[in-house]
């Protein structure tokens, strides 16, 4: 089974005068392609800053991270921003939108930095909105949403591009549990439909529970992985 990303001794220390805070210490772990990962932790254990790293957006003290076998530090700037654009998408516990676009230019956005033209861009912006069920809710601004409608769209956008690999940061933890469960199985839908493997970020056990597998940080230290059974 082809691998989509390795961590690999990945460490984190943040310095302060004479103080060092250690965030992560030689963090290890694969994910295969299809592969759906939770990462346990509590608030302040790490997780959020090991996300941020597999995604490029913070460069770790130690180790490397490969994704399809490229070590995503070495890339050039533009380089790695063009592989978050193409191929990683991003979800947040606070869903990002842009309050001044519509639903469907924030979902077509990803696709008009890549270089996508505005016409095709459009069209599959409003496919991943249609099978988001909010095919009724494109021309609404995320103020005139719900916190279900936007967390919703920000599926969509993280989706659109029909990344190999979803990051999510506590997608569910803003959200009511009724409606975190609708949006965390809608989730799980999509990426099996197009293939995708995702590591969701979470304090939520019974969000973990339905997971291929649970990985648990706590003070910066990964404990051996939990397997679960696939796709549950």
């Amino acid at each position: 089974m082809e691998d989509v990303l390795v961590c690999r001794d990945v460490s984190k220390t943040y310095h302060d005068g004479e103080t060092d805070t250690v965030v992560l210490n030689n963090v290890s772990f694969t994910v295969n392609a299809s592969e759906h990962i939770a990462i346990l932790g509590s608030s302040g254990s790490g997780k959020s800053t090991l996300l941020h790293i597999l995604g490029g957006l913070d460069n770790p003290t130690g180790g490397e991270v490969l994704f399809k076998g490229q070590s995503i530090f070495t890339l050039k700037a533009t380089e790695l921003a063009a592989v978050r654009n193409q191929h990683i998408g991003f979800i947040y516990q606070f869903h990002h939108l842009l309050a001044e676009f519509t639903a469907l230019e924030n979902v077509a956005m990803p696709l008009l930095i890549g270089g996508q033209k505005p016409a095709l861009a459009t069209s599959q912006a409003k496919d991943i909105l249609e099978k988001v069920g909010l095919s009724h809710r494109m021309t609404h601004k995320p103020a005139a949403l719900s916190g279900g409608e936007r967390q919703r769209v920000a599926i969509a956008r993280a989706l659109v591009t029909k990344p190999s690999l979803v990051l999510a940061d506590e997608p569910t933890g803003n959200l009511d549990h009724r409606t975190g469960v609708q949006v965390y199985a809608l989730l799980k839908s999509l990426s099996e439909e197009l293939g995708t493997s995702f590591i969701v970020v979470t304090h939520d056990n019974d969000l973990a529970a339905q997971m291929n597998r649970t990985l648990t940080i706590q003070d910066g230290v990964l404990t051996p992985d939990l397997p679960k059974e696939a796709h549950q």
